[in-house]
């Protein structure tokens, strides 16, 4: 059995994270296999804006668009459940293949609207610091659970029911 490792990039300094966060998914995809995403325009629009504007990193960032593979033609070939009432977003199908997984029971940040809501009340300079750590691991809490629900559903769709070992961090 093999084990996941979760892997994320969170600043909440308030200062500009777009270099370091450039550099994150190259460091941490490295130079071959998949990467697997789940509406992989969305995050291969992400890329090329990174790519645009650190051209230092453009090359090794727009390697990664070539090893992408989108999970949501899959699924909207391989998978459709009633409770879907016709949505194909990640939290939409995520909850109808793999119920044991709920961003519901998520503290505090449950979707991406409210990702984006939390990340700009935690870089302001007003909010107090044990508000700020809260957030970080509300934040953090939220794209583990997004990580895992995509390694769940590229089991699902491509026939494995093996589990892997969960990191605790």
């Amino acid at each position: 059995q093999s084990r996941l490792t979760h892997t994320d990039f969170l600043n909440l300094s308030g200062n500009d994270p777009s270099a370091a966060f450039a550099r994150a998914p190259v460091a941490a995809c490295g130079n071959a296999g998949p990467i697997y995403a789940y509406n992989a325009a969305f995050e291969a629009s992400r890329i090329r804006e990174l790519a645009d504007r650190h051209p230092k990193l453009a090359v090794p960032l727009l390697a990664l668009l070539d090893r992408m593979v989108d999970l949501l033609p899959i699924a909207r070939n391989r998978y459709y459940h009633h409770s879907q009432q016709g949505s194909w977003s990640i939290k939409a199908v995520l909850p109808a293949a793999v119920p044991e997984l709920a961003y519901e029971q998520l503290d505090g940040v449950k979707d991406g609207s409210m990702a984006m809501e939390a990340y700009v009340e935690a870089i302001r300079s007003e909010t107090p610091e044990v508000r700020r750590l809260e957030i970080h691991q509300q934040l953090l809490a939220y794209c583990r659970l997004d990580t895992f629900a995509l390694v769940r559903l590229w089991q699902l769709l491509s026939g494995r029911n093996e589990t892997p070992l969960r990191d605790s961090d």
